[in-house]
């Protein structure tokens, strides 16, 4: 059965109407439904309890903010808070799963879309802040067409895992054969219950499962270790060689030119990503079948498939690759590599993505060597790519998760958990949660594990 889902759209409306619009046709061209303001009356009490109705019966909630802070509440406990924010606060509380793009601060903008009441402006970057912070998928837009673009693209991965109830047409189901499914499924359960319980008395073998990592690559320069079951990450500063005025190179024949603070995100991004392998173990004496295993990771420890991560580096290499204006291609393409290695580096790309931490070497007197999530997610090529979806027959990877299904994981035996890269953003001692289930566990185990970043 097909699911359509109902996305709120949550926003300032009267300087955001053409791109309301926009977010709407696109919303409809994707067969969903969209939700919002134009179907709400005056500000009361009473438009209130419709928007809360209307989120709770909501898949999806985007919010979209613009120069403006809106409307805000004149009375009760929520005065001087706006709509907008409120909204956003609610959708949050009920766990609607949230998809935030915020207008970036040099788009281009009529001064009438700007606010100007100073104590507006300072609620709008408090709210900003608040968003940023709170570990949702965030983006950064600066015109409609680009916005309607990274909608599609983060509800596609968002709708991929169908995690959400949505909508079904009636006349897809019937009523009459699923109640007498049900009624045989629950007769066959109570039955393999029965059976079950029988066995359980007979034999009292079982596995033991747990989880441990090692790296995904050598690590001859120690930038990654691990210790008794802890993980040590040593974070190198960005040598900005080669880049004190950012990097210029040409793609499709047109100049690029990069400042120099994106050069040194792009850099941190390529240096600092540690490749991990989680290993799922049974030790016991049985086989553990319908493994389920949710590793979740806190906000400062950024997750990032190696699938994307790749094709990421690769696709502007094949861009620049094809040049029509006789420039010098291997030139081009060393160029071009300053974006993201030092000049030494550079000129051995085709080994960039195999051991990233033993070719690149820091300098001395560099600038403090984390970079924060903020700045990395300001870039709208890196915030998409720490929005990975990626995901096979065994092993998913999301923003902030990795999940692993295994029909069997035989006694004595283990399996990987492979392609996921790690990127710190600050200096820490973290904690990664690791949610293990399997048929023959009663209930779900818990085991953390130690992330150490220095």
């Amino acid at each position: 059965m097909k699911k359509r889902y109902q996305i709120f759209i949550s926003s300032t409306y009267l300087d955001l109407v053409d791109e309301r619009q926009k977010v709407i046709n696109t919303i409809l061209s994707l067969d969903q439904f969209p939700a919002g303001m134009e179907l709400f009356a005056a500000a009361d009490e009473e438009q209130w309890q419709i928007i809360t109705e209307t989120i709770d019966a909501s898949d999806y909630y985007v919010l979209i903010v613009g120069m403006k802070y809106g409307s805000i509440f004149e009375e009760g406990s929520d005065k001087g808070i706006s709509y907008t924010e409120k909204e956003f606060d609610y959708a949050i509380s009920k766990k609607v799963p949230v998809l935030a793009f915020i207008i970036a601060e040099d788009a281009t903008i009529t001064p009438a879309k700007t606010e100007i009441d100073s104590s507006k402006v300072s609620k709008l970057m408090k709210f900003k802040k608040k968003v940023r912070n709170s570990g949702r998928n965030v983006k950064t837009w600066r015109n409609a067409d680009e916005l309607c673009t990274l909608l599609s693209q983060s509800l596609y991965k968002a709708m991929l895992r169908g995690d959400r109830p949505g909508w079904v047409r009636t006349t897809e189901f019937d009523i009459e054969k699923s109640y007498a499914e049900i009624l045989r499924l629950t007769d066959r359960v109570h039955t393999l219950e029965a059976l079950n319980s029988d066995l359980k008395l007979e034999n009292n073998r079982k596995p033991n499962l747990w989880v441990d990592v090692c790296s995904g690559m050598s690590a001859d320069d120690g930038t990654i270790k691990i210790e008794n079951g802890v993980i040590w990450l040593s974070v190198l500063p960005v040598d900005m060689t080669g880049a004190e005025d950012g990097v210029d190179y040409q793609k499709y024949g047109e100049n690029v030119h990069i400042d120099r603070n994106e050069v040194r995100l792009f850099r941190y991004l390529c240096l600092n990503v540690f490749s991990l392998c989680f290993r799922v173990h049974n030790d016991g004496d049985a086989r553990a079948t319908g493994v389920r295993v949710l590793i979740e990771f806190p906000k400062d420890l950024l997750t990032i498939s190696e699938d994307e991560l790749e094709k990421y580096i690769d696709s502007e290499e094949l861009n620049i690759s094809f040049s029509s204006f006789g420039e010098d291609i291997d030139a081009n393409h060393e160029a071009w590599s300053l974006k993201f290695y030092s000049p030494d580096d550079a000129a051995e790309t085709g080994n960039k993505n195999e051991d990233v931490h033993t070719d690149l070497n820091a300098s001395s007197g560099t600038e403090d060597k984390f970079v924060s999530f903020d700045e990395l997610t300001a870039i709208g090529d890196i915030a998409n790519l720490l929005d990975p979806s990626y995901f096979n027959e065994v092993v998913s990877i999301y923003a902030g998760e990795v999940s692993f299904y295994k029909q069997e994981v035989r006694h004595k035996g283990h399996d990987d958990i492979d392609g996921l890269y790690v990127l710190p953003t600050r200096a820490g001692r973290f904690t990664i949660n690791c949610r293990i289930i399997s048929n023959e566990y009663p209930q779900v185990l818990n085991q953390d594990i130690i992330v150490v970043v220095e």
